[in-house]
């Protein structure tokens, strides 16, 4: 009787742990099969799959711009399985875990780090970036420095069309072109990033804005990283300010995100691609801001109605919104994610009132 008693018990572990290794490989398709990855389906056509219905206000009363108040890990799906979910899929793409936190609720409910990074350690966030740009753009336009996403931008740098390079191509390009990496600008060859990086260089945004380009705005989605450095600089002469001291002002002080490093060009514009260092714990407060519609304790930094355009309009996998993702590691349910290489992540998950942190590297040897 013990025995069938045993052999039973062992028999449901065995199941349970199938299928867990099976939800970890479904979701890991998007990372290994083509047809799952496929970012091409763009420009976004389909219509909003948010619902957006006015201010939504903060439930929890929690706001961690001093610190995180910690809470029980009771989150569905468990911090736990989280983890051991982007352990696998980092794995996959020869990557490792630097770090994992879940937020829940406003608490933070799960904090690990690994290979020598601690919570105070800022960590490289690569295209994550560019994610941050979005969100300044939105700053920008709560500001009201800012008109909209169908700015044209021209009107920012209307130097532009006298200057030598000039394209008549150019002047329907508007700010959501640029949002969606779908400006016509590719960015692919060393001349060019060479001009961008270069030790005499006096106006890196208006140098990118005269990149040659073959396609029309809004035809084709491109992946490429210079043009962000135009939504950075269309900011930095909407506000008169240095990008920097309008993005510590407007977004990274009211947040209480202190640690945030930023590489800039000769001429002091950051880059817009790439190029910002922040702790795992900043990187779940930009999160929390959109989990919360961009308002945080009683100020809207972010119009909501921007926040809910954020996320891409497609349920593509790898479909592309306002410079976020779409939340590939399970099937589509409304998450949205800021994502870079090497397994940087921030994940909104409205419908779990959630955020996912995750840092990565590529493993050595």
């Amino acid at each position: 009787m013990n025995k069938r008693k045993k052999s039973s018990k062992s028999k449901r572990k065995l199941f349970i742990a199938g299928l867990v290794v099976f939800a970890l490989v479904l979701a890991s398709l998007p990372a290994v099969i083509p047809w799952a990855r496929n970012p091409q389906g763009q420009p976004n056509n389909i219509p909003e799959t948010r619902g957006y219905t006015g201010e939504v206000p903060d439930v929890y009363g929690v706001w961690p711009t001093r610190d995180f108040t910690l809470g029980e890990a009771k989150s569905r799906p468990s911090a736990r399985f989280i983890r051991s979910l982007y352990s696998f899929t980092a794995w996959l793409d020869g990557n490792r875990l630097d770090g994992c936190l879940v937020v829940h609720k406003g608490s933070l409910v799960y904090e690990e780090y690994y290979n020598g990074y601690d919570a105070d350690t800022p960590h490289f966030v690569a295209s994550v970036t560019k994610s941050v740009v979005s969100a300044l753009v939105g700053v920008a336009i709560q500001d009201g420095i800012i008109g909209g996403v169908e700015d044209r931008v021209l009107d920012y740098f209307p130097e532009a069309g006298s200057l030598p390079g000039w394209q008549e191509i150019k002047r329907d390009m508007t700010i959501e072109h640029l949002l969606t990496r779908t400006s016509g600008i590719v960015s692919d060859t060393e001349e060019i990033w060479g001009g961008y990086w270069a030790d005499d260089q006096q106006d890196a945004a208006l140098y990118t804005f005269l990149i040659p380009q073959k396609q029309v705005p809004g035809e084709k989605y491109q992946s490429e990283n210079i043009s962000m450095s135009i939504l950075l600089g269309i900011i930095e002469r909407a506000s008169g300010q240095p990008l920097l001291d309008y993005a510590q002002e407007k977004l990274f002080e009211p947040l209480g995100m202190d640690s945030v490093e930023w590489d800039t060009t000769a001429d002091g514009l950051p880059t817009g691609g790439f190029g910002i260092s922040m702790t795992p714990r900043d990187m779940a407060r930009f999160g929390y801001l959109y989990l919360n519609y961009g308002r945080w304790e009683e100020t809207q930094i972010i119009p909501a109605s921007y926040v809910a355009r954020t996320p891409p309009r497609s349920k593509n996998p790898k479909a592309y919104g306002y410079l976020f993702w779409n939340y590939d590691k399970l099937p589509f349910s409304g998450n949205y994610q800021a994502s870079g290489s090497q397994g940087q992540h921030i994940v909104i998950l409205p419908g779990r009132d959630m955020v996912i942190v995750t840092t990565g590297s590529k493993k050595s040897g």
